[in-house]
């Protein structure tokens, strides 16, 4: 299957279609005025809650196809082309799938690392892989993780791009996790060279999602419509 054709924005409204979205629209551009009766997590949940729903009823077809569309993408980028050390997040379920491009990865040489969950920290540590091909186990809320020799740890500074996950993003880069905080205090930990590329099929975008100080923007959003590059709205 050939990838869908992508359009490159840097400004303006994106177009949406109203079925199945028009709702959370609706919801997302009514936030600013509910601020003294709904707390900020509590948007969160709202719009996070919504989102998973339609990620999870997506067709697993198209999922697919759409993954393989947002990773050739990326993978055309000159961030990824120059990027010697790569983070990238193990998918799960109905995430945007990143095992192709984690094999792909490997065979243009360069270093993956992948996330692991501290259980004395409860921070995010990253862990270099020697081969795509290692045995996984399941850690923390069921994401693969390297465990017992395959671990290596390597620290966040030497991290040139990372390939972040998320429920929910925003023209601007803003973002909604699974609402841990485990990628933003990871984020914040960066070196100023790293590149943060999110990886999202295309609903899962939005005109706005409320922000707090602590939020972490990301500066490239890939759908398989759009590439977004959020540091120019």
């Amino acid at each position: 299957m050939n990838p869908a054709p992508l359009e490159v924005l840097s400004g303006g409204i994106v177009p949406r279609q109203v079925t199945g979205s028009y709702r959370l629209f609706c919801l997302v551009r009514e936030w600013k005025s509910d601020v003294a009766t709904e707390t900020l997590f509590e948007q969160k949940a709202t719009i996070r809650k919504e989102i998973l729903k339609k990620r999870k009823t997506q067709n697993p077809e198209a999922r697919i196809a759409h993954s393989q569309t947002i990773v050739q993408a990326l993978m055309a980028r000159d961030e990824y082309r120059s990027a010697r050390t790569i983070l990238i997040y193990l998918s799960k379920d109905d995430e945007v799938g990143t095992d192709e491009l984690l094999s792909r990865s490997f065979e243009l040489g360069k270093r993956v690392l992948v996330p692991i969950v501290s259980q004395q920290t409860g921070d995010l540590n990253l862990s270099e892989l020697a081969s795509p091909d290692i045995e996984f186990q399941a850690g923390s809320f069921g994401v693969r993780e390297p465990v017992g020799k395959d671990l290596n740890l390597v620290p966040p500074e030497q991290v040139d791009l990372v390939v972040v996950p998320g429920v929910v993003f925003d023209r601007r880069g803003g973002r909604i996790g699974y609402g841990k905080g485990y990628y933003d205090r990871l984020l914040s930990r960066l070196g100023s060279q790293a590149r943060r590329v999110a990886l999202a099929f295309d609903f899962q975008v939005l005109d706005t999602v409320p922000q707090n100080n602590s939020d972490i923007r990301v500066d490239t959003i890939i759908t398989e419509k759009t590439i977004m590059s959020c540091s120019t709205v």
